[in-house]
Parts: structure tokens; C-alpha cells; sequence
């Protein structure tokens, strides 16, 4: 009786473990990190985690870890559907430059209100990251990509505003090149970002060091897109007389406004050309809109001596 009874309680553990839903992690640190954060409690390298053992997960901390863990890709990430804080920072090493899959990684977890993507030091960087897209989450409240050698970050999906986020975009080192200073904030509504109007006027970006940022509704930075605004930069920056347009696909450029830190239009050209004159401005900073025929808009943050 008691061998039928184990046998019983064998062949049940089996078919419930063999109808246990499983996620797949295919990355092996990836998984490593999970094991050692205690949150896939098979402790085996499978491939694979149990969903039951992330899918209540609040907060994912790679912070904790010790030792390195060398990331290149977070597949199965998208099943911590209940994630609300995601932290990824020293020890953990992944490069994601020229990659154009990997930006989206973590715009499925839609319950996401904090990210902290960052780097200790800006000139021995662990992560690289060129891009990210985060515009299908509604509630993020902050995100933090100090020392982060990004060019792009995406908030741009029409249905929803992203009230009183944070953005943290401090740099303390020296970029790949000079271009790379700017970060492009894709939005749905350049213009009215860079004028602050609502719901704009609720963000916070903090862009310190030798970090600037730009509006633009798609930040399309691909060397192959010569008709996009993106491939245009502005210097001196800062500047005393004359702005310059660095614009090395002669794109045709239609008009600029000048905006003060408080939303209100200071200057505005027609017929742009090269460059245009802030000589008569107060020093201090101000947001410069540029569009071209098609009135497609791009914003840089200029500081006037």
C-alpha cells in the first residue's frame, strides 16, 4: 500500500511539473542571472524558466548580482508581465550598438514605471545600448540612462501623454564623436515638446555633463535615410553670435522658431539657409526648432553665451 501511495504521488508531481508552463530564456547568462537572483528555482541551465517563477515579479535588479555576466539578449523578459522596476547596471555587460532588433526589449512590460540603464564610469562603459524603445509604456514615472553612450530613446506612441516622467540623460565622458553628444528624444509632437506645451511642460530631462538632446518623431539615425532631418546637427554649442547647421545631405531646410526654457517664441526664420544669428538673445538656453519642406521637425537644446 505504501509503494502504491509513492508511486501515486510520483506520477502526479510528474504530470503536473510536465504541464508546468515554461518561458524561454535562450540567452545562458541571462539565465545565470536568474538563477543567482533566485528567481528560476529549477538552478539548472535549460533554456528556459518556469512562469510562474517570473510572472509576479515587481522589481528585477541586476545590481544585486556579483560577479559578470556578459548579456545578449533578454528574450523571455517580455513574460515578468507584473516587472514595475528594472534595474540593469554594473556587473552586468551587454552591447546592443548596431543592433536594430534589440531596442523594443523592454516595450512589452507595460506595468514598467522605473528603468535604471547605466553605467558607473562613461569611459569603461558594460552596457551599450545605441537605441531604445519604450513608447507602449504608459506609466513610466522615470528613466535613467546616465553614462549611457545612447542616440535615441523613443516616447512617441500617440495614445498617451507619459505625464510627469524623468529623464535622465547625464554624460560624463566623451561620446563616440562629437554627433553622439545629442541624444534624439522621439515624440509625437516635436513642436509642441520644444515649446512646452502640455503634456511636455510635466517632463523632467536632465541632460548635464556633455550631454544635449533634440525632439524629433522618429529619430531615424540609419546612415541610408539622406532625406532624414536627423542627419543634422547645430555648433557651435554653445554659441555667442551665429548658430550653424551641419547638414552634410544638403537637405532643404523650410523655417526655424527659437524658443525660451518657458515655452514662448522668441525668434523665427524663413527661407532657412545655413546658419541663423542669436546675437540679440540673453544668454541662457533655448530650444531651436528646425523643419524642412514637408514640415518635419527637429528640436536641439542650445545654450546662448
Amino acid at each position: 500500500m505504501k509503494q502504491l501511495s509513492t508511486l501515486i504521488i510520483l506520477s502526479f508531481l510528474s504530470t503536473h511539473l510536465s504541464f508546468a508552463q515554461v518561458t524561454s530564456v535562450p540567452d545562458e547568462n541571462f539565465e545565470q542571472a536568474l538563477i543567482d537572483l533566485a528567481i528560476d528555482t529549477d538552478g539548472v541551465i535549460n533554456g528556459q524558466v518556469f512562469t510562474a517563477d517570473i510572472e509576479n515579479i515587481i522589481e528585477l535588479n541586476f545590481s544585486e548580482l556579483n560577479g559578470t555576466y556578459s548579456i545578449e539578449e533578454f528574450t523571455g523578459i517580455e513574460d515578468f508581465t507584473q516587472l514595475e522596476i528594472f534595474k540593469l547596471t554594473d556587473p552586468v555587460l551587454i552591447n546592443f550598438f548596431g543592433d536594430e532588433t534589440k531596442p523594443n526589449f523592454l516595450n512589452e512590460n507595460i506595468n514598467l514605471k522605473q528603468i535604471y540603464i547605466t553605467n558607473d564610469s562613461a569611459d569603461a562603459p558594460n552596457i551599450d545600448i545605441e537605441s531604445l524603445d519604450l513608447s507602449n509604456l504608459e506609466n513610466l514615472e522615470y528613466i535613467d540612462l546616465s553614462n549611457v553612450d545612447i542616440k535615441s530613446i523613443f516616447l512617441n506612441n500617440p495614445e498617451y501623454d507619459y505625464e510627469n516622467v524623468t529623464l535622465d540623460l547625464y554624460f560624463e565622458g566623451f561620446p563616440r564623436s562629437e554627433n553622439d553628444w545629442n541624444v534624439c528624444v522621439g515624440v509625437k509632437d516635436p513642436e509642441a515638446a520644444s515649446s512646452g506645451s502640455f503634456p511636455y511642460n510635466t517632463w523632467t530631462i536632465l541632460a548635464g555633463g556633455v550631454r544635449t538632446f533634440s525632439f524629433s518623431t522618429t529619430c531615424n539615425l540609419g546612415a541610408d535615410d539622406f532625406e532624414s532631418l536627423n542627419s543634422i546637427s547645430v555648433y557651435p554649442n554653445p554659441v555667442s553670435n551665429t548658430l550653424n547647421f551641419n547638414n552634410p545631405n544638403q537637405i532643404e531646410l523650410d523655417q526655424a522658431q527659437v524658443y525660451s526654457m518657458e515655452g514662448r517664441l522668441v525668434k523665427s526664420y524663413l527661407d532657412l539657409k545655413e546658419n541663423i544669428d542669436l546675437e540679440d538673445l540673453v544668454s541662457g538656453v533655448y530650444f531651436v526648432t528646425i523643419k524642412n519642406k514637408q514640415q518635419e521637425a527637429l528640436t536641439f537644446k542650445v545654450i546662448k553665451q
